[in-house]
């Protein structure tokens, strides 16, 4: 259970308190480490404020200190931390040598169920083996074209219907590894043109088929479902996380009984529509969610001291709003003890006790890497020019390599950080030559342009997609390589396009394999609208 909060209404008793601390939680990972605000300091961990991946450096002393903490002689509940761990481009465990998954795209590359429920238990199995039993993934909404950028390749596709299926699967892999999933972002952003973490979204309706994955899921049993923050006019002129009629549409018509979890209302667009955090998380909790979630208090060990301490007076002023609002009658008492009831069953559910069995992880990373070949192997798409494949490169000359930056737009992408595999990759085969983007080509045969996200708008030319037309309208065979979103294929003129949806090595063997050695793909393009 997390540590009481400061600042707290004098007049509210003790079974209020401890079932408000169960409702405000420090959320998602997005340094691997958000959770810890609610773990005991050990040794391992010197000193609040200061938990960190500069503290924490691998998971065997994750694995080590997630177990210390689930033995804590003062714990009432079982520990459950929380992650964001979706394959592809969000990873909280992104150490060296983690084995990553390729994203949700790739899996609708794939069209196969089993690899999607392969996915999520091989992420299910990492995960809990270093103590982390609440994944929130996966990505429910449907891809839109051009991508949004908060959704991208963590969409499995267009088609609501497949999409429903592959997160079904992938809910199944996950929670059979023992690890929560979490659908997101209900109801749906598929249709949203702007990055909901940057402006407040807000659209007249839903995509068609939008609560379609939303309903798989449910059916597959998911634990929890995060709210989204856009306001869909259809349903309530109110942000979704705040709107007693999509919490309602949730429970009432899609069946869904766990726990609904706010997006994070640390984010300002997130909270400012509804007046600020306190009134946000008030809203929220008032409307039908159960959690509110916060950025972490104490994880991001590379931020002042006097952030760090903001971030803790913050949780303890969201407390003491949704404890005043429950004494002064707009939130109910049992909308409360509802909520905590549903919380605590998610605890005892998932949540680690000192005798919950871990997989040893060694094993778990060994299988997900295997998981992620596969996978691989069978997503990787040449969207134009299979029948010039694999490159015919003459003898005596060199495979010129391209690539272009990362433009580094988004909020959350922990993959934009992986190494470029690609030259070494590529020179199993022949010998290559890395050019900067602009440069002249010294070399005649292929010239390879890639990247992994060299988008900077939806309209027009991807920054990857301009080098390509530059060097095509110079005369040279191009071949265009997107790792990310496959919005960067779009508009080019290259001969040969190929989408990988993952910059991580398995992927990228792929595109080497299929460049350069037997030139054949499995995966379909699944993003409807792609203007080739």
């Amino acid at each position: 259970m997390p540590p009481r909060a400061p600042g707290r209404s004098s007049g509210a008793d003790s079974a209020l308190a401890a079932q408000i601390d169960l409702l405000v939680r420090p959320g998602r990972m997005s340094l691997g480490l958000d959770n810890f605000a609610h773990l005991p300091y050990t040794e391992a961990v010197p000193e609040p404020g200061r938990i960190s991946k500069r503290i924490v450096t691998s998971p065997a002393q994750l694995r080590q200190i997630t177990q210390s903490a689930s033995s804590g002689s003062a714990r009432a509940l079982p520990l459950l931390l929380s992650v964001n761990q979706e394959g592809g481009r969000l990873n909280a465990l992104d150490w060296p040598r983690v084995a990553q998954l390729p994203g949700n795209l790739a899996l609708g590359a794939a069209r196969d169920e089993g690899s999607a429920e392969s996915a999520g238990v091989a992420i299910g199995e990492q995960l809990r083996a270093v103590g982390l039993t609440w994944n929130l993934a996966p990505v429910c909404d449907t891809a839109s074209w051009p991508a949004l950028a908060a959704v991208g390749t963590r969409s499995f596709g267009s088609d609501p219907e497949q999409v429903g299926l592959l997160a079904a699967a992938f809910v199944r892999g996950l929670q059979a590894a023992g690890v929560a999933a979490t659908a997101k972002h209900f109801p749906g952003l598929g249709g949203v043109g702007v990055d909901p973490h940057h402006v407040a979204p807000v659209v007249d309706r839903l995509g068609l088929g939008a609560l379609l994955p939303f309903r798989a899921a449910i059916d597959a049993q998911v634990a929890c479902v995060t709210v989204g923050s856009h306001t869909v006019l259809a349903l309530d002129n109110r942000p979704a996380l705040a709107s007693p009629r999509v919490l309602g549409l949730l429970r009432d018509e899609l069946g869904f009984d766990g726990v609904a979890v706010s997006e994070n209302l640390s984010i300002r667009a997130v909270h400012q529509p509804l007046g600020g955090l306190t009134q946000a998380a008030v809203a929220a909790v008032a409307a039908g969610v159960d959690i509110v979630m916060l950025d972490s208090e104490v994880s991001r060990g590379r931020n002042p001291p006097a952030e760090r301490a903001a971030a803790v007076r913050r949780r303890a002023g969201v407390v003491q709003a949704l404890t005043v609002a429950v004494e002064q009658g707009v939130i109910d008492r049992q909308r409360v003890g509802e909520a905590a009831a549903r919380v605590q069953v998610l605890h005892h559910r998932y949540g680690l006790t000192p005798d919950s069995p871990r997989p040893d992880w060694p094993q778990a990373n060994s299988s997900a890497l295997r998981a992620a070949d596969r996978i691989a192997a069978r997503s990787v798409t040449v969207a134009r020019g299979a029948s010039l494949l694999p490159l015919h490169v003459p003898p005596g000359k060199v495979l010129a390599l391209v690539r272009v930056p990362d433009v580094g737009q988004r909020r959350a992408d922990s993959a934009r950080h992986t190494p470029d595999y690609l030259p070494a990759l590529l020179a199993a085969h022949h010998r290559v030559l890395q050019v900067p983007v602009g440069a002249p080509v010294p070399t005649a045969g292929p010239v390879i342009v890639y990247g992994y996200d060299t988008r900077t708008t939806t309209a027009g030319l991807s920054r990857a997609a301009r080098e390509a037309t530059r060097l095509t309208e110079l005369g040279r065979a191009v071949v265009q390589v997107a790792l990310g979103d496959v919005d960067d294929l779009a508009g080019s003129p290259a001969p040969v396009l190929v989408a990988a949806f993952s910059p991580h090595r398995p992927s990228v063997a792929a595109v080497a394999r299929i460049l350069l050695g037997d030139g054949r793909s499995h995966g379909v393009l699944p993003v409807c609208g792609a203007p080739w």
